[in-house]
């Protein structure tokens, strides 16, 4: 029944992705932004699906079941930066008109800055891929009789194929097919099934419902999450596109409020199936597996075997958007300072290119949290704050400060992640977002010393003259 189904569902996405081809073809607005097509509605789906992946189901679970109801922070945390983006940003990230974060980011900072940024978003969308492919792996290792690998090899290749057709215009029509599914699957099937396997009765074991704190999950470990995953979703190379994808700055805003509304939901809808299966004393085989473990055995037959296409699109529905992010900063924004400028034709090659290279990423890694730390951990420390900064007047620094920032703040991220001492005890995001900070804050310092008053050469480029 499972095979049945996860062959219909690949065959529909394929389908799609052959579908849109032609009009995804018809320039760099259509392949990379869907022409700025998305109304609200469109624009939600799009964002929410993006958003609702391997951190907010499969990860969010782990958690929830290795440090009880504390461990929903991560959902928590993806929704606050969703919503101070709606409230805040999403108009403005619409209003530049750009195709990619890292655009942007030479708008404000100069040729240099793109480029740079276009490298640190391009390694953070391969690793978070490799989050996706760990966490399709748990799902199928978890809840299906086919062999893994197999099935993760078909599965990965009908969504880098649809993507590398149809651009933005066939992510944002899998998207209305993923994220039914995947609101199906898990708020509705998943909740309703462990509802019955526990009688009616809710009571997980002692302690489990602590919140917002628990015996292993403490005030630093939630502001960490806070930062890590946060923040990422305010500045997102994956998220903005979808922004920068919709046809006026209401829309985003919309999208970026729904998105946040549904982070909320799924963080809800898994947690109470974890603790669920944590009631029910399910035994799982790692934490990752928590989730796929608790619907394969709460929903048998054909409700099981649907809850787990519905999880494998889930995955796709991320990993097709952080592909194609990762494929259109290399071509628009790394690739010129190279000395080329490659069309769409390109891009379409680099789909699975990076696809490949995140498959990499993942038999190295094997092991999910770890796999999300990481990649969070680059894009955190990295970007986030020069591009913050940029938006408003008063904290720009000179490009070549923005780059040393981006640059200290990633390197020690990551350093951190692999040579813990290297981060003072920290947690390496952390570390590497103070280290961030404190070279803005220096050439701020320096800057307004000497007088000057940078940035006013880039206002008419940037938009600086909406900002506070």
């Amino acid at each position: 029944m499972t095979a049945l189904l996860l062959a219909l569902y690949l065959a529909a996405m394929l389908a799609i992705g052959l579908a849109s081809r032609r009009k995804a073809s018809a320039g760099e607005s259509a392949f990379y932004v869907a022409d700025r097509s998305y109304g609200p509605a469109r624009g939600f789906v799009a964002l929410a699906s993006t958003t609702t992946g391997g951190s907010s189901t499969l990860v969010c679970a782990a958690l929830v079941w290795r440090h009880g109801l504390a461990g929903v922070w991560i959902d928590i945390a993806g929704a606050v930066g969703l919503a101070i983006l709606g409230g805040a940003l999403a108009g403005r990230v619409r209003r530049t008109g750009a195709m990619t974060l890292p655009e942007i980011a030479g708008r404000f900072y100069g040729p240099g800055a793109r480029t740079a940024a276009g490298v640190l978003v391009a390694i953070a969308e391969i690793v978070w891929f490799a989050l996706l492919v760990e966490a399709s792996q748990a799902v199928l290792t978890a809840m299906t009789g086919l062999p893994a690998v197999f099935a993760l090899v078909v599965s990965a290749a009908v969504f880098i194929a649809y993507t590398a057709l149809g651009g933005q215009y066939a992510v944002v029509r899998t998207d209305f097919v993923q994220y039914g599914l995947t609101a199906a699957g898990i708020l509705v099937v998943g909740t309703a099934a462990s509802f019955a396997a526990i009688g009616g009765h809710f009571s997980p074991p002692a302690g489990s419902l602590a919140f917002p704190v628990s015996a292993t999950l403490r005030w630093p470990d939630v502001f960490g999450w806070l930062v890590l995953v946060g923040l990422p979703h305010v500045v997102g190379g994956d998220v903005w596109s979808k922004l920068l994808s919709c046809r006026d700055e209401r829309a985003a805003r919309l999208a970026a409020w729904g998105a946040a509304g549904s982070k909320v939901a799924f963080g809800a809808a898994v947690a109470f199936i974890a603790l669920s299966a944590r009631q029910k004393g399910l035994a799982v085989a790692s934490d990752a597996e928590a989730l796929p473990s608790a619907l394969r055995a709460f929903a048998p037959g054909f409700f099981g075997a649907f809850a787990a296409v519905a999880l494998i699109a889930t995955m796709q529905s991320s990993a097709d958007a952080v592909l194609l992010t990762a494929a259109s900063v290399s071509a628009r924004d790394v690739a010129p300072a190279l000395g080329r400028r490659p069309g769409i034709g390109a891009a379409r090659v680099l789909v699975p290119l990076f696809g490949a290279a995140g498959l990499v990423v993942a038999l190295g890694m094997r092991e999910i949290v770890g796999t999300l730390r990481l990649g969070y951990s680059i894009f955190a420390a990295g970007m986030i704050l020069p591009i913050l900064f940029g938006f408003f007047r008063r904290l720009w620094v000179p490009g070549r400060d923005a780059i040393a920032a981006m640059a200290a703040g990633g390197g020690v991220a990551v350093a951190g992640r692999f040579f813990p001492a290297l981060a003072f005890g920290l947690d390496p995001v952390i570390a590497g977002t103070a280290a961030n900070l404190a070279v803005l804050l220096a050439a701020i310092a320096r800057t307004r010393i000497a007088g000057r008053c940078p940035g006013d050469e880039l206002t008419a480029a940037a938009g600086a003259g909406d900002r506070p």
